[in-house]
């Protein structure tokens, strides 16, 4: 399965003012710092690639597949299908069944097997302010301690404890 970004999320799940706060920053001189720290944030936690499994702020994605051979299951926890209709490579729409208590959403074609299909759905929390608030502070928490500490300050891949904390009921474990 292949995913393609359709609409990016309209803002980022923190904010420059919030995060100027955080860190007690009263001037404006590294504004384009902090903001390069929320992006780096923002990307390793958000999306495919993110180390939470999940969208953070509503975002549309096309999942596209060479061929539909049974069940799809979207990629994302927390999505919604945003136009449950499988298209295919010669144009045609493909029925489908939708089954909405699993989590992500499971997609049963009930025709075309075999056939290509591009299936665009919606994934995220919502709004920023809807984005659960732990994975908030946490974001608050790592930009800060990137800004006040910019050296390398430890070896390997740890994180600071209070952001694991605060991460660990939202990660996506993928086998």
């Amino acid at each position: 399965m292949r995913l393609v970004l359709v609409v990016p999320p309209a803002a980022q799940p923190i904010t420059l003012t919030e995060v100027k706060a955080q860190a007690r920053v009263t001037h404006d001189d590294e504004d384009l710092l902090l903001q390069h720290y929320i992006d780096a944030a923002t990307a390793w936690l958000d999306g495919p690639s993110g180390i939470l499994g999940r969208c953070l702020v509503t975002q549309t994605w096309r999942a596209e597949l060479a061929a539909v051979t049974g069940p799809v299951q979207l990629p994302f926890p927390d999505s919604t299908i945003d136009r449950a209709v499988f298209t295919d490579a010669e144009g045609g729409e493909l029925a489908y069944d939708v089954v909405l208590h699993d989590q992500p959403p499971l997609l049963r074609p009930s025709s075309g097997a075999g056939r290509p299909a591009a299936i665009t759905f919606t994934a995220g929390y919502g709004a920023p302010a809807e984005v659960p608030a732990a994975i908030r502070q946490a974001m608050l928490l790592l930009v800060t301690q990137w800004y006040e500490h910019r050296q390398i300050t430890g070896t390997g891949n740890a994180l600071p404890f209070a952001v694991e904390a605060l991460l660990a009921p939202y990660r996506r474990v993928r086998l």
